[in-house]
């Protein structure tokens, strides 16, 4: 498989995961958890070093309709175009400072990914509107991530968070 080959979720994958299809293997539905909105396969492999089945459970996956290639890619960058965030709630920008906004979209964009806008831990990070409510809420965060998808992934989007506060 190609390295530089980027893969994202597909609508089947998304319900895979969302609405606890279940019908993949634990470790198929890790490489689910850990594409969110897309990877390329060298990152997905850095990210799950220990999986000796990499190859072929991707593509099994990609047979089974679960994932796909993305060929979307902007323009030079290597990356995926991927489609920008909601806009924020009405008087959400004067009580949050840049480092925070930026904080706070990077959480609901990994727990969009991770758990869906419907969990109760999204609608109320999404409600947040100063650092106190989000210093409230992101540990409810980490533990949803943690139980819908893994512990390293919570661990991930909390180090995340502190290096972008400057924590």
């Amino acid at each position: 498989m190609e390295m530089t080959m980027h893969l994202s979720r597909t609508a089947k994958g998304q319900e895979e995961i969302f609405n606890h299809g279940h019908t993949l293997r634990p470790k198929q539905r890790q490489i689910l958890f850990s594409l969110g909105n897309g990877i390329s396969f060298a990152e997905l492999r850095s990210k799950l070093p220990n999986c000796a089945e990499l190859e072929s459970m991707v593509s099994e996956l990609l047979q089974s309709g679960f994932i796909q290639p993305l060929r979307d890619m902007a323009a030079g960058t290597g990356k995926p175009v991927v489609a920008p965030a909601a806009p924020a709630a009405p008087g959400f920008a004067a009580p949050m400072n840049s480092a925070l906004a930026d904080c706070h979209s990077y959480v609901l964009d990994f727990m969009s990914a991770l758990v869906g806008t419907k969990s109760p831990a999204y609608r109320q990070m999404s409600e947040v509107l100063d650092i106190d409510g989000f210093n409230a809420v992101l540990p409810m965060c980490r533990r949803v991530v943690a139980a819908v998808a893994s512990p390293h992934q919570a661990a991930e989007m909390e180090a995340e968070v502190a290096r972008r506060l400057g924590r």
